[in-house]
C-alpha cells in the first residue's frame, strides 16, 4: 500500500472517529419548553371557605386539560376540562361553564398552585398539586 493510501485512510479513521465523538456529546436531555413540559398527569388537593377536596387531571400535548375534582363534604365528583398556556398559566373549570368552580394558576415543571372560585355558591380557597 502506498504511503499516501495509508495516510488517506488514517484521516478517514480519525475523522469518522472525531464526528462519532462529537456527536455522542451532544445534550438530548434538554428541558422541555412550552406546554411539552406539562404534558402529564397531574393531582392534588383543594381547600377553602366550605369546600375541600382532591382533584387529578391529565394535560395532553395541545394543552388541554382533563380531569375530576373530588368534594369531600359533599361526597361528589365533577368533570374538570381546560387548558394551559405554554407559559403554565392553568385555567379550568369543575362540573359546568355557568355554576361551576374555576381553577386558576400556574405551573412549573413539576408543581402548580393557584386559586379557585364558585361565586354561584360564594365558594373560593387555594389549590396545589404535583406532576406525577
Amino acid at each position: 500500500m502506498k504511503r499516501s493510501t495509508i495516510t488517506r485512510h488514517i484521516l478517514v479513521a480519525f475523522f469518522f472517529s472525531a464526528s462519532m465523538l462529537l456527536s455522542s456529546c451532544i445534550n438530548d436531555d434538554d428541558p422541555e419548553e412550552g406546554v411539552e413540559q406539562f404534558v402529564g398527569i397531574w393531582s392534588g388537593t383543594y381547600s377553602g371557605n366550605v369546600d375541600n377536596g382532591t382533584w387529578q387531571v391529565t394535560i395532553i400535548e395541545d394543552g388541554t386539560i382533563s380531569g375530576t375534582a373530588t368534594s369531600t363534604p359533599m361526597s361528589e365528583t365533577y368533570g374538570v376540562t381546560g387548558t394551559v398556556s405554554p407559559d403554565g398559566d392553568f385555567q379550568a373549570t369543575a362540573g359546568s361553564a355557568t355554576t361551576g368552580t374555576t381553577f386558576t394558576g400556574t405551573l412549573t415543571t413539576h408543581s402548580v398552585q393557584g386559586t379557585w372560585e364558585n361565586t354561584a355558591n360564594g365558594l373560593n380557597g387555594t389549590w396545589s398539586g404535583t406532576k406525577q
